[in-house]
């Protein structure tokens, strides 16, 4: 199988994006991790991923600076995972593949509710639908902007997914 090109020297922005964030299972481990998800075991069930993956994605995320580990138990000694600065300017790209789906990735009629996911606005509670601009109040959406609720549907996915 022929080796892939490492992209982390290259000048061009988008290689570089895609040396840090073109592993699905970098995606999702900073989807959990924008939904709260912070703690070892819930990243792994909520992603499917195996444990050994998670661990070596977490580690890149940690030594890039995209996440933090800090310490919520002494006795035994356990760490969860927080995004930096550096990470939370992810949210933009999460967002706008999220987006991309929710209008291009699923068969006719294959949504049958609406959105898998529904955001609302924190600040004024209005639903933003795909927007970037908040439909109700106009202001710009970002990291810690919205509130993120799952339909009926992806509710028994990720229920099915951590039993």
């Amino acid at each position: 199988m022929p080796r892939r090109t490492d992209l982390s020297a290259t000048f061009c922005p988008v290689g570089r994006s895609a040396e840090l964030l073109g592993d699905r299972a970098v995606l999702l481990i900073l989807r959990e991790l924008f939904f709260g998800r912070r703690r070892f075991e819930l990243i792994a069930a909520n992603t499917g991923l195996g444990p050994q993956i998670v661990s070596a994605r977490l580690k890149m995320l940690v030594a890039e600076g995209i996440a933090e580990r800090r310490a919520y138990s002494q006795r035994p000694v356990r760490q969860d995972y927080w995004l930096t600065d550096k990470g939370k300017a992810l949210f933009d790209i999460l967002y706008a593949m999220r987006n991309w789906a929710e209008r291009w990735a699923y068969a006719p009629r294959e949504m049958g509710e609406g959105p898998a996911i529904r955001y609302v606005h924190r600040g004024c509670g209005t639903d933003v639908g795909t927007a970037t601009i908040c439909p109700g109040c106009g202001a710009g959406l970002g990291y810690g902007d919205l509130k993120g609720e799952p339909s009926s549907a992806l509710k028994a996915e990720q229920i099915a997914r951590t039993a």
